[in-house]
């Protein structure tokens, strides 16, 4: 494995990192400038007749950190999935993914992509996915407002 390869895979990364900002600040607008008007669960529907939650698990000065997820209806059961944490940058305007699924505890980001190259790849191919998920709920009409909170899920 070359030195070129590890470049591309971090600059790739990094546009993830911003276009996955961008896509949840359309999704939750006001989770940057005014995140205690939205804080706690929140719940959007989608014109594909399901449902997406957002919680908003910590939020300081200048990061949000939010756990995501599907609701999907499969016979009479509820299912989550996926499910992931996600931490937003506020002042970098950039959101990573922490955790899928429960299981994947994934390194925040460290400039020396040297360090874990397989981590560098892991979190590359969860954040392409955030990208793409987050694609599907903007065009199904996913969007969270204040009045999309929820006391009981």
């Amino acid at each position: 494995m070359g030195q070129k390869t590890m470049k591309y895979d971090v600059s790739q990364q990094a546009g993830y990192y911003e276009a996955n900002f961008e896509r949840l600040a359309w999704l939750a607008p006001t989770l940057a400038s005014a995140p205690e008007s939205i804080r706690g669960v929140l719940l959007s529907h989608g014109a594909d007749g399901m449902s997406l939650q957002l919680t908003i698990l910590e939020h300081s000065k200048y990061t949000t950190t939010i756990a995501l997820t599907h609701h999907l209806r499969m016979d009479d059961t509820m299912i989550r999935d996926p499910f992931m944490k996600i931490r937003i940058y506020h002042d970098a305007r950039v959101a990573e993914v922490l955790s899928y699924q429960c299981q994947s505890q994934l390194q925040i980001f460290h400039p020396d992509a040297t360090l874990n190259v397989p981590n560098l790849r892991e979190k590359c191919r969860i954040n392409r996915f955030l990208s793409e998920w987050l694609d599907y709920c903007i065009m199904y009409g996913y969007r969270f407002t204040p009045q999309s909170h929820c006391s009981s899920v």
